[in-house]
């Protein structure tokens, strides 16, 4: 009996033995599967927001115009890091409508704007080699304060960038890049084209310079985020005051989870459109929603 009662027991032990071996190799493959998860080389953000105002007035003394007006914007970043590579990509689109006292609804805001740039880090890793390609429009129709004539539509006009050359990080929350650039102008409705610096009945025209881009992003104090972006780009084949200048700058404010303020300041500066600069300025307060 103690013969077969010893065989039993170390039949026993060798099958807990086994159980347990296999219980912490899974644990282990658990843990390394997290960790992979952990380490992703992708990093991901998205934001909806959705802002909206409207008054009405009636037997109302001091006056005032009805009103109703509704903005909505979306941003997406994407960032993929592996070994020396970082590829980054930016998705901003804006688009905004206002009507007052029953008229018709004017366009207040309207704006497409990719980003895409794959860096090789150097030795040093704060600098790097750069290639990217760059793509602004709009989503609708622009008219002039008349309302009786059309002076922009989507890809009337657009305009391409591709970029190779050198960038400088400090840290994540800065760069700086300095390249050789080629610049599609693009006009679809070719009504337009002189208007956008294009000879009368083209579609498109290319130019070649060099680009300077300033960005920043960072949180200035507690919940309030800074977002800044200089672009310029200087034609080889025209003077140096003639740089097309692009500066955008935008403080975002949380109130709380889903409620932001939005101060938005840009400044263009483009004689192939105009000789004077461009300013747009809007403030806006409303919902927002982060979904990734």
């Amino acid at each position: 009996m103690s013969k077969y009662f010893l065989i039993a027991l170390m039949a026993f032990a060798t099958l807990l033995s086994t159980t347990l071996t296999l219980q912490a190799q899974d644990e282990q493959e658990e843990e390394e599967i997290a960790e992979e998860e952990e380490v992703s080389p992708w990093e991901l953000g998205g934001w909806l927001t959705l802002n909206g105002s409207q008054a009405s007035f009636h037997n109302w003394a001091q006056g005032g115009n009805n009103n109703i007006t509704g903005t909505s914007s979306a941003r997406f970043t994407a960032e993929y890091r592996k070994d020396r590579y970082v590829f980054t990509h930016s998705t901003n689109l804006k688009y905004g409508q206002s009507r007052i006292d029953g008229n018709e609804f004017r366009k207040t805001d309207d704006e497409i704007r990719l980003r895409n740039q794959i860096r090789r880090m150097l030795d040093d890793e704060r600098f790097s080699l750069i290639a990217q390609i760059n793509f602004n429009s709009q989503f609708d129709k622009g008219y002039d304060a008349s309302r009786n004539n059309v002076i922009s539509r989507f890809a009337a006009p657009a305009y391409i960038i591709e970029t190779i050359g050198f960038a400088y990080n400090p840290d994540r929350s800065y760069q700086i890049d300095l390249g050789i650039s080629m610049r599609q102008t693009i006009v679809v409705d070719t009504t337009l084209s002189t208007r956008y610096g294009l000879k009368p009945g083209e579609t498109i025209r290319n130019e070649g310079g060099i680009s300077l881009g300033l960005k920043a992003e960072k949180e200035i104090a507690t919940n309030v985020v800074y977002s800044g972006q200089l672009e310029t780009f200087s034609n080889l084949l025209e003077p140096l005051s003639s740089t097309s200048v692009r500066f955008t700058n935008e403080l975002i404010g949380k109130i709380n989870n889903y409620l932001t303020a939005n101060v938005q300041l840009a400044f263009i500066y483009d004689d192939n459109v105009t000789k004077e600069l461009q300013i747009k300025q809007v403030l806006s307060i409303g919902f927002s929603y982060r979904f990734l």
